[in-house]
């Protein structure tokens, strides 16, 4: 019983961490990048985690690995299941995935007394958000401290 459960926890972390590497890792190239976040891949891996579904990835990646007698259906769901986490990796896929998972707009700021209106939060983490202006053409990312936040 301690080796099965063992087995379930170690199979279970090795392939949903892969999986969940994958996908982070084409939001990091296709949306990050995209945007010019200067950010590190680790920052951003960890504190984007949804830790709840690790618990479910886990005992379901791990139970299936004891699945008997299914080896077509494994293959097929594990072919699956690389290719959900590659999603993010076809640039425009990965784009409108982190924007739906990062970005909010209408946000408002208040910089040196001076308010900005309707800005797009395109991400936040660690104390900062990085924001983009209104009426910009070019692509850049400005770095506010959240404190500086007027709305949420």
């Amino acid at each position: 019983m301690t080796t099965r459960l063992f087995a379930i926890l170690f199979f279970g972390i090795l392939f949903w961490g892969i999986f969940d590497f994958i996908f982070y890792a084409g939001l990091m190239t296709n949306y990050i990048e995209l945007y010019d976040i200067p950010i590190f891949f680790n920052e951003f891996f960890v504190d984007n985690q949804y830790w709840w579904l690790w618990i479910i990835g886990i005992v379901l990646y791990g139970t299936l690995f004891f699945v008997k007698n299914k080896k077509s259906e494994k293959l097929r769901f594990h072919f699956l299941s690389l290719m959900i986490a590659s999603l993010p990796w076809i640039p425009t896929f990965g784009e409108k995935i982190g924007y739906a998972l990062f970005a909010k707009e209408n946000i408002d700021y208040r910089f040196d007394g001076t308010v900005i209106h309707g800005t797009v939060r395109l991400y936040s983490g660690r104390g900062y958000d990085y924001v983009k202006i209104p009426g910009q053409h070019e692509q850049r990312t400005i770095r506010y401290p959240v404190e500086n936040r007027l709305t949420q």
